[in-house]
């Protein structure tokens, strides 16, 4: 019981950040205008993978390492932790700062000014990242979603008090995101103790920045392959179409975000189920109905969506972005795939093969970055969503083979 409700503060956390990004999303696309809107999605993305880097580096080794490895000295490691992200952040703000200057250069005033906003919020933005993480490194979930309610709080209320003053824009949304996160990372610090200082070169601190940088290197450069396949399409149609065709990408994404995110926070629920049944016969059937509930599911999730497009769109988004909106039944479709991957994904990590995981995201990229990057610069919005289709196909079809593969050699040497 007691996990139980470990596990249900975590799908609580992850609903409340996700609603929050998908409400802020939603109120921009409605009440900017396309071209800002469309700002605000190109930089946005840039922010993701910013956040994979940061996840692969700091947070995934910290839940690793934290309550196993440094568990008698938890408190001075995640102190440690916090010190090296405000040298990462700065870093990475330096870094956006180069770019945002490099963009003026190139005369697009709205994407510069938006980016440059980003270099002040993003920090912020990624310290509530780190302090969600270090939560359940601490194995106190409930506390991430505390968090979250007071996340979701303040940026609702800011985003509708800039609406209110007319000062909303793509560049003060980020400044929304990033106020509201630094408020609630300052609420998860207290709650869990923790404070910045200065690095010092401790036998401790060497030996964390050398598990986090054998273990990071690897898991960042997964974590950023797998940005690729659904995000490189929003940097490459305003090329096409100038950054009203990323807004409406963006736009009709956000329809198909709640079931991303429900299986995401179910797939984490079935990793233990998966391991506890690793051993016995129940694994294939517990694996079956996995597969069966998450696609069953996106699959009436995309019809529902296909059939209620217009009015979900007029409600939304007061009637903008109506044009080419049938796109959305092939979008729809990109759940199923997700689905399918989530639960391969799962199965691979029990068999400890997160190599075959990468390797199934390898593919992917390398379908959007050839098939995808052709059909967008042909076909515009109509050939980014072919090449998100396409990448959601091949990453599910590959990790379907790589969990074949092991299935086949497992049962060969059961029955030597």
């Amino acid at each position: 019981m007691r996990w139980l409700a470990k596990g249900f503060w975590a799908v609580a956390d992850q609903g409340l950040f996700a609603s929050s990004n998908f409400s802020l999303n939603v109120l921009l696309a409605r009440w900017l205008s396309p071209h800002d809107y469309g700002a605000f999605a190109v930089v946005y993305t840039v922010l993701l993978l910013l956040v994979s880097f940061h996840t692969g580096t700091l947070t995934d080794p910290m839940l690793v390492f934290g309550p196993g490895k440094y568990r008698e000295r938890l408190s001075e490691y995640l102190s440690i932790l916090l010190s090296g992200h405000l040298y990462l952040a700065a870093l990475i703000s330096l870094l956006l700062l180069v770019i945002s200057l490099g963009i003026v250069v190139a005369g697009l005033s709205t994407l510069s000014i938006t980016l440059l906003s980003l270099v002040l919020a993003g920090p912020f933005i990624l310290l509530l990242y780190f302090m969600r993480r270090a939560c359940y490194a601490r194995l106190k979930p409930s506390l991430a979603a505390s968090g979250g309610v007071l996340y979701l709080v303040l940026m609702l209320v800011g985003t509708y008090t800039l609406y209110r003053l007319g000062a909303l824009s793509a560049a003060s949304g980020f400044g929304v995101m990033g106020l509201s996160s630094l408020v609630a990372s300052m609420w998860l610090a207290v709650l869990l103790g923790m404070r910045p200082s200065l690095l010092k070169s401790t036998e401790l601190t060497r030996e964390a920045f050398e598990d986090h940088w054998r273990y990071g290197r690897w898991g960042a450069a997964g974590h950023m392959i797998a940005w690729a396949p659904g995000n490189i399409y929003f940097l490459l149609l305003p090329i096409w179409g100038g950054l009203g065709a990323s807004a409406s990408l963006k736009a009709w994404l956000n329809l198909i975000v709640p079931i991303q995110h429900a299986n995401t926070a179910l797939s984490v629920l079935l990793l233990p189920a998966l391991s506890s049944a690793r051993a016995t016969a129940r694994f294939g059937t517990v694996l079956r109905f996995a597969l069966m509930f998450f696609v069953l599911g996106s699959l009436v999730y995309w019809l529902l969506v296909g059939l209620f497009h217009e009015p979900l769109i007029n409600l939304l988004y007061g009637g903008k972005f109506r044009d080419e909106d049938g796109l959305l039944w092939l979008l729809g479709l990109v759940p199923i795939g997700a689905g399918v991957e989530a639960v391969l994904g799962a199965a691979l990590r029990i068999f400890g093969r997160p190599d075959q995981i990468f390797w199934a995201y390898v593919w992917s990229t390398a379908v959007a970055l050839t098939l995808g990057l052709i059909t967008t610069l042909v076909w515009g919005l109509v050939g980014a969503v072919v090449g998100l289709l396409a990448s959601s196909v091949v990453v599910a079809g590959a990790m379907g083979y790589y969990y074949a593969s092991h299935k086949e050699n497992h049962e060969g040497t059961n029955r030597k």
